[in-house]
């Protein structure tokens, strides 16, 4: 076991379950994890199908106790036609109940051969997810929100393709795709995809949407990841593409929801500093002997 997976702390077993999902009783499958380093054996009712992938969903959890437990519930319904999945909640510094939401949910399964599992890590999305990229343990690891923003309108996007590419992003600016997006965050988006491409020269349309990455790439591309807030999908896609991987975009369905929280100056300042600062490290590693 590494010191990686070790680290994950124990989250307490006895809250109650929140309504409309039922704490596990199986012992033949691993439906609750609070213990990210402790795995269990799938007994042969959790013998997942060749075609289908064990799905690792990754979802950063920050001041999100009025979604977090519906989003759970509806992952656990969703996965359960891929048996020795798992949800992974990254409790990264919440001031509101998430921590204990959280806890509660550990103890739930709506599936016996789903698991539930819950982490922590520092304040902020990147930290969260390259967090839950050290301890995800899926064939193919969904890197979301904690509100699931496309549903699973990504999801069903790449499982309808074959083969199944490495490296896919849900994204808002995919021809296909169904968006009900501000004017404003249109405009940054776009003015976001010109900065990119002349700084990384990556040719992308959204790198910032869903990452559906499989396991093997997401584990070698994991040192290089040092972003800790949004940039991180854009960091993935780049560290990536330096291996040879192409990433398919997926057409999603997506609706801005009301209250966000997105700065247009302040975040548009803070994503071209990160756009250099990596652009800086892939020039560094390129040059390294």
């Amino acid at each position: 076991m590494s010191a990686e997976r070790g680290a994950v702390r124990r989250v307490g077993a006895h809250a109650s379950p929140p309504s409309g999902l039922r704490p596990s009783t199986s012992s033949g499958c691993a439906s609750v994890a609070l213990d990210l380093g402790a795995s269990q054996s799938l007994g042969d009712s959790c013998t997942p199908a060749r075609s289908a992938p064990r799905l690792s969903y990754v979802l950063p959890v920050h001041n999100q106790e009025r979604v977090i437990a519906t989003s759970v519930e509806r992952l656990l319904n969703r996965l359960a036609a891929f048996p020795g999945s798992e949800v992974i909640l990254v409790e990264n510094g919440s001031t509101d109940a998430s921590p204990v939401v959280c806890a509660q949910l550990a103890g739930t399964s709506a599936d016996d051969c789903v698991a539930v599992r819950v982490t922590q890590s520092e304040t902020g999305m990147g930290n969260a997810l390259r967090r839950g990229i050290a301890v995800a343990d899926g064939d193919v690891l969904v890197l979301s929100a904690a509100d699931l923003p496309f549903e699973f309108t990504d999801l069903d996007a790449l499982l309808a393709i074959d083969p199944r590419p490495r490296l896919a992003i849900g994204s808002k600016a995919h021809p296909r795709s169904r968006t009900q997006i501000p004017a404003m965050r249109r405009t940054m988006s776009e003015a976001f995809r010109l900065l990119r491409l002349a700084v990384l020269g990556l040719r992308v349309r959204d790198s910032q949407g869903t990452i559906l990455i499989d396991a093997a790439l997401a584990r070698a591309i994991a040192p290089h990841l040092r972003c800790g807030d949004f940039l991180i999908s854009t960091e993935i896609v780049v560290w990536s593409a330096r291996l040879g991987v192409t990433p398919v975009e997926l057409p999603v369905t997506y609706r801005a929801t009301p209250g966000s929280t997105v700065s247009p100056l302040g975040d548009s300042v803070r994503m071209a500093r990160g756009l250099f600062s990596l652009r800086r490290r892939l020039q560094s590693y390129e040059g390294s002997p």
